[in-house]
């Protein structure tokens, strides 16, 4: 009697422009913002505070990636170098 192994979900890498990343960021973490960078382990949150564009805040790189992944499950983030976008982990 052969026993299957379980299916093992694969995991790919999507990257998230800064820009859709800065929507999670005006709906969660400053109405200002107009994007979001992943740097050093956090993601910052970009907008106009007057004339400056500033860091606003930070908010959750998983929970910007289950907003751009509706119904998936997000293995992990990471950085994108030289730019400092959010990349998902996600399984499929």
């Amino acid at each position: 009697l052969a026993v299957a192994a379980p299916a093992q979900a694969a995991v790919v890498e999507r990257g998230e422009s800064p820009i859709t990343t800065g929507g999670y960021c005006a709906a969660r973490v400053d109405s200002r913002s107009v994007i979001g960078l992943y740097e050093r382990g956090s993601l910052n949150c970009y907008g106009y505070a007057g004339a400056q564009f500033v860091r606003l805040g930070t908010g959750n790189a998983y929970d910007a990636c289950r907003a751009s992944n509706p119904g998936r499950v997000i293995a992990g983030v990471k950085e994108g170098l030289p730019d400092h976008y959010l990349i998902c982990l996600v399984e499929v």
